[in-house]
């Protein structure tokens, strides 16, 4: 038998998984399902045109922090002495172990945050489309030139409107967490956000000091490493001048940084385990 990876022993690894987590995993999802209720209801109150971005916000603003918690909560249990026994000394490799740890915090987490999400939104949608303005409503929405009706479901809009940086950030969240949650073995849900803030301003400020550097302005900056970077003209004081690296070049760049970043991540969670197990 194959001792790196069997589908059936991964499924029946996956299947006492479920058997021993079912009810955990039931009040996880009705706990979800209680707060975007509670959310979206207030959300989709608004005007068509505030609901359209009010609910990209709120996608991003409830999604980030509920995979957050759930992925250390799935990890945390390797923190713990009896648990982790319990957990490692299963009949499994260890890529099957971590692969169990994937699939239910990253892919599994999408999949159930994805349909709930859409589900309400689509109901919502539906439910705005069909409102009865009052004439001060009507007024409101004939000023700010907007629809009466939201034109899609959040489903159908795929990334228009939502800046780059926040789909970065979402692919980021998954790895980044699963390998600090096994790096880091007390404190790990406050600890971890510390890490990835203090990753973040140091990521910001290490940016701009090596744009500074490379372009000999004190006055150039830019928010993210690899974004567009803003600086004042040399010209017309008070006139800023924005600078972006070279197309194809730059997405190049981009991609392939951060497909790289996301494998390393994912390996040190790997070998993080493997340690843990030895």
């Amino acid at each position: 038998m194959n001792q790196t990876f069997s589908i059936s022993r991964f499924g029946r690894l996956l299947w006492r998984y479920f058997t021993d987590n079912q009810r955990q995993l039931l009040v996880y999802m009705g706990l979800l399902i209680i707060g975007l209720f509670v959310l979206t209801l207030f959300t989709y109150q608004g005007l068509p045109n505030a609901v359209n971005h009010q609910r990209q916000i709120l996608f991003f603003l409830l999604g980030w922090p509920c995979w957050y918690v759930f992925t250390v909560q799935q990890t945390a249990v390797l923190s713990q002495k009896e648990r982790a026994i319990n957990y490692l000394m299963q009949p499994a490799s260890q890529l099957e172990k971590i692969l169990l740890i994937w699939l239910i915090s990253g892919i599994g987490f999408i999949v159930v945050y994805l349909s709930v999400f859409y589900v309400f939104d689509a109901i919502w949608v539906s439910y705005t489309n069909n409102r009865d303005w009052s004439p001060e409503q009507l007024e409101a929405i004939r000023r700010m030139g907007s629809s009466m009706t939201i034109g899609s479901i959040f489903s159908e809009l795929g990334t228009s409107g939502t800046p780059a940086q926040m789909w970065v950030f979402t692919v980021l969240l998954h790895p980044f967490v699963m390998a600090f949650s096994l790096l880091v073995r007390q404190y790990t849900l406050p600890l971890v956000v510390v890490i990835a803030f203090a990753l973040l301003i140091f990521g910001c400020f290490g940016n701009n000091v090596l744009l500074h550097a490379l372009t000999g302005s004190e006055s150039i900056g830019s928010p993210t490493p690899f974004s567009s970077a803003s600086a004042i003209s040399p010209i017309e004081h008070y006139q800023y001048r924005r600078i972006e690296i070279p197309q194809p070049i730059g997405n190049g760049i981009r991609y392939t940084l951060g497909i790289v970043v996301v494998i390393l991540l994912y390996v040190t969670a790997y070998f993080r385990l493997k340690e843990r197990e030895v």
